[in-house]
């Protein structure tokens, strides 16, 4: 009983983080979940990379 449980708990956390919580989150941060270090950013500037749109 207490595997099944804890199995079961672990099923629902799971999918209510992944399925919810974590697309309303990045909605709400917007532009702030896409940033990356300076040296990084430099080095795609530098050899023309971008975002597909």
């Amino acid at each position: 009983m207490l595997g099944i449980g804890t199995a079961l708990t672990i099923l629902v956390d799971a999918t209510l983080i992944r399925a919810m919580l974590v697309p309303a989150t990045m909605r709400l941060a917007g532009r702030a979940n896409w940033w990356a270090p300076q040296p990084l950013r430099r080095l795609h500037e530098r050899l023309g990379l971008r975002e597909a749109t």
